[in-house]
């Protein structure tokens, strides 16, 4: 069948039926992949013509020239120096369940998992690291999304020095079924005050991480189905972003999934810019697909569903069907024992507004007694800072003494919600 298509191609290359003059293509290469077949022409200088041709009005003259029941929509876009063309196999010839297991589903190592297998029968490995420390799941429903979470969750807990926070969007449809494996931290997170504890749990290990100078000591990978349900949530979205943007040097890593890749769907630009690696399922339209694949092209709402899927990471790019596992390989698989049953409330003041690397400091046991004491005498900032000072530490930032403020009134509160009576000698 890629012979005959190549035929009609190239012959009507030669005739000028293409691009309106002769066209001469140097080489094609024909590639049957698990549910697509491509061809990769080599037409040197033309290259920009022949491919400006292929995609007018819709790929009309590209549709011309595919001779059998294709699936899908065909595509044509530039792959390194050559004109990639492709379209779905129908049925019949496609190959749309490719287990773990016949793969090879020994542990990687090296924050690495088998992602799938590509058009040339390759074993394509996914992995993070300084390139693709975070990555983009992107799916609609019946995609593969949530296979692909579990799979490489599965993959990395054969690694006991790995360490994973699961939150799911969809009250746990797609997570619980791995909540049980070694490395797990805590419960999968599906209500709003338990993804910002997660969330914020991850946050405190990463600062940890930063002020100790501690490397080497296993990955934290936080793996978030379903974004969009939370980025009403500003505490949710800025932990996100502050996990994205300055974990990678800590080993703490996200894997955020989402049926609805828009640039809203993140709540903040810089999350989605740091998600460098990207397994793009099929989406629902174009907008989507520019998201999910980080570019205008290819097209991944032009992908077929139940795992068919486009890996991307800078300088490479493969079509590639999803490696499969069902529910026995999870059960079967190595199970471990939680650091929490219950998630940590979240403390935004553990936190920080930053790394230490960008001047912040822990709190101090002093300016935690000078905040109580405050809220006591329902005092304001002014008379805050004047505590801290007294107490012989640096003048605080009018936002660090209003985080301060804020937590020795919740401090307060929750003391008289015990009945604790507090009380306070001065010198006088």
């Amino acid at each position: 069948m890629l012979q005959e298509w190549s035929r009609y191609i190239l012959r009507a290359a030669y005739q000028g039926a293409l691009t309106g003059r002769p066209c001469p293509i140097r080489r094609v290469e024909g590639i049957a992949g698990p549910r697509a077949g491509a061809l990769e022409m080599q037409a040197g200088l033309e290259a920009g013509r022949l491919l400006k041709a292929l995609n007018r009005d819709d790929a009309a003259v590209l549709r011309q020239f595919i001779p059998w029941p294709f699936a899908g929509e065909p595509m044509a876009y530039m792959a390194g120096r050559f004109v990639r063309v492709e379209a779905g196999w129908p049925d019949r010839l496609a190959e749309t369940l490719i287990r773990l297991g016949d793969l090879g589903s020994r542990p990687r190592g090296n924050g690495r998992w088998i992602a799938g297998k590509n058009e040339c029968g390759a074993t394509i490995i996914a992995g993070l690291n300084d390139r693709t420390p975070h990555y983009l799941v992107s799916g609609a429903t019946g995609s593969g999304k949530s296979v692909a979470l579990r799979a490489a969750v599965l993959q990395l807990s054969h690694d006991p020095t790995n360490h994973f926070v699961l939150i799911d969007g969809k009250y746990g449809e797609s997570l619980r079924q791995i909540g049980h494996l070694q490395g797990i931290v805590g419960p999968v997170a599906v209500e709003g005050p338990d993804v910002q504890a997660a969330l914020g749990w991850a946050c405190v290990e990463m600062r940890r991480r930063y002020e100790a100078g501690v490397n080497g000591h296993g990955r934290v990978v936080v793996v978030f189905d379903e974004i969009q349900e939370f980025v009403g949530d500003p505490v949710v979205t800025g932990l996100m972003a502050k996990l994205a943007g300055q974990g990678r040097a800590a080993g703490v890593h996200l894997i955020a999934a989402t049926q609805h890749p828009t640039v809203a769907a993140f709540g903040d630009a810089s999350t989605r810019r740091n998600l460098t690696g990207k397994l793009a399922l099929r989406v629902s339209d174009p907008d989507a697909s520019r998201v999910a694949v980080g570019g205008r092209l290819p097209r991944a709402d032009h992908l077929l569903g139940a795992g068919d899927c486009y890996t991307v990471a800078p300088g490479a790019i493969y079509r590639v069907q999803m490696a499969y596992v069902d529910g026995q390989e999870i059960d079967a698989a190595p199970a471990g024992q939680r650091n929490f049953d219950e998630w940590p409330t979240y403390q935004a003041e553990e936190v920080g507004q930053d790394l230490p690397d960008r001047n912040i400091r822990a709190l101090q046991p002093e300016e935690l007694g000078a905040s109580l004491i405050a809220a006591m005498e329902g005092e304001g900032r002014p008379a805050l800072k004047a505590r801290i000072e007294e107490a012989g530490l640096a003048r605080p930032g009018s936002d660090w003494a209003r985080r301060l403020l804020d937590l020795g009134r919740e401090t307060l509160a929750c003391l008289e919600r015990w009945d604790v009576g507090l009380c306070y000698l001065t010198a006088d």
